[in-house]
């Protein structure tokens, strides 16, 4: 905030508070993806490659927005590029791990309730007949084509086509188009992260 008000209102730019509040607004982005990754119950989530496609992102959509100054810099262009590039890579690890993780995590409905060795555990009826929040927003089911087709779609608008753009010579509409397209990519990454979370709670209903 007194970076922000010394280079807009002072036109002052004092390096070190600049430094300082890149490292603390990173040091958030992981602290947040950290309450995700930690959360055992959802294997999904409980990965490296969750605080490091968060890390990455912020990264990238800060060296975009930095590149709105419109400043012909093609040094910081490519290491735009570059990051954005490097986000798409970890926004497809996290989901090629994660696919893999509720298996990898041994997590049944014998483990859940601990009945397991007692014999084969299965649920007798659903725990009720209508919806409730825990099926809202813990147990979505994506059909896998729908998936795929939305995650090509998300990693091509949020670092496919920015990459292009940003090593173009810089413009007004240029930066916005990538910007634009981005946020929208990101935006559909952000709604699979949690509608594929696959919370073990699922198990209880059936739907895993």
């Amino acid at each position: 905030g007194v970076y922000a008000f010394a280079a807009v209102f002072l036109s002052q730019t004092i390096g070190p508070l600049g430094w300082i509040g890149a490292a603390l607004a990173l040091a958030t982005v992981l602290a947040t993806a950290m309450i995700y990754a930690q959360l055992k119950t959802i294997p999904r989530w409980h990965h490296w490659s969750t605080p490091l496609h968060f890390a990455l992102l912020s990264l990238a959509g800060g060296a975009l927005l930095a590149n709105s100054a419109g400043v012909d810099n093609f040094g910081f262009q490519a290491l735009t590029a570059a990051l954005l590039v490097a986000a798409g890579a970890a926004q497809f690890a996290h989901w090629h791990f994660g696919d893999r993780q509720f298996d990898a995590s041994g997590t049944t409905m014998a483990t859940a309730t601990g009945l397991g060795p007692i014999g084969t555990v299965r649920a007798f009826e659903p725990p009720h007949t209508g919806t409730n929040y825990l099926l809202k927003e813990m147990v979505h089911v994506v059909g896998r084509k729908h998936a795929e087709k939305l995650r090509l779609i998300s990693l091509g608008l949020l670092a496919g086509v920015p990459a292009v753009l940003v090593l173009l010579p810089p413009s007004g509409l240029i930066t916005f188009l990538a910007m634009l397209s981005h946020l929208a990519g990101v935006l559909a990454a952000r709604w699979l992260f949690y509608a594929q979370a696959e919370h073990v709670v699922g198990l209880y209903y059936g739907k895993r």
